[in-house]
């Protein structure tokens, strides 16, 4: 709701304060006569046609999509080439969640080129945060070597005493940061000196600082090795990390993480 209203205000100055743009319903009208060399409008998503009011000598106008800065290398904005026209009036503009037209004019009587900047923005974005994450194990088997009646070593199946793993972790996050209670969906990557575990589910952002998240983690796990079986009679040679290899599993997870001011692993 505040965001509505910061729109709304932001569109009504805009009106008022430079009166080169205004925006009613589907209509975007830009004012030719007033004299200004950039103006920057806030618009709301949807369709829109465009009209003038006074001349000019000619158009230009780029559509772009406004990439998130998080997760991203390399800030490149996903551009449409520039196309020239010869009329504003009639054109249909359509706003994404992160869409920007910038739209260019000359006039005989002013050489200086005008720029029009119509952005639209989405409340979602991406945080990134750090924590620690624990997971459950859901299956804690494990062959180990056992010396049987007949005094022979045998291979047995007896449950690991395990039960969690706490893992710390980088958080990604799309949530929406208008808000200071929002979901959102997280993905993440768990580094210990071992092994990278890969995190995924619906989180919770609370003020912003603090993501609460739920979901599945696929990490490594010592498991019964498939070249054994129970009841089967080895040598004394083999260990019990011989009877078991490290496998990829799917287990649930819960976990919290910060959002901070900067990178804590930086020195």
């Amino acid at each position: 709701m505040k965001t509505k209203i910061l729109l709304l205000l932001l569109l009504v100055l805009g009106a008022e304060t430079f009166g080169q743009i205004a925006v009613t319903d589907n209509t975007i009208t830009i004012d030719m006569n007033q004299r200004v060399d950039s103006v920057e409008v806030l618009i709301k998503k949807g369709k829109y046609s465009l009209q003038t009011e006074g001349s000019y000598k000619s158009i230009i106008i780029n559509k772009e999509a406004v990439l998130y800065p998080e997760l991203s290398t390399d800030l490149k904005s996903d551009k449409e080439s520039n196309h020239l026209i010869n009329s504003l009036n009639g054109v249909k503009l359509k706003f994404g969640s992160n869409t920007e037209y910038t739209i260019l004019t000359t006039h005989d009587s002013i050489p200086k080129v005008r720029k029009y900047i119509l952005r639209s923005r989405s409340d979602w974005s991406w945080s990134i945060t750090f924590g620690a994450n624990t997971i459950f194990y859901t299956n804690r088997s494990k062959f180990i070597s056992q010396k049987a009646d007949d005094g022979n070593n045998k291979v047995n199946k007896v449950n690991d005493q395990k039960h969690i793993e706490l893992m710390p972790a980088i958080m990604f996050t799309f949530i929406n940061n208008h808000e200071n209670i929002s979901p959102g969906f997280t993905g993440g990557l768990g580094v210990n000196f071992e092994e990278i575990s890969v995190f995924l589910g619906p989180s919770l952002g609370i003020g912003q600082n603090i993501i609460l998240t739920g979901g599945v983690a696929v990490h490594k796990q010592m498991r019964p090795s498939s070249n054994y079986f129970i009841g089967q009679t080895i040598d004394s040679s083999v260990t019990n990390d011989n009877l078991n290899e490290s496998q990829y599993r799917i287990n649930p997870f819960i976990g919290i993480s910060f959002r901070l001011d900067k990178n804590p692993f930086k020195n």
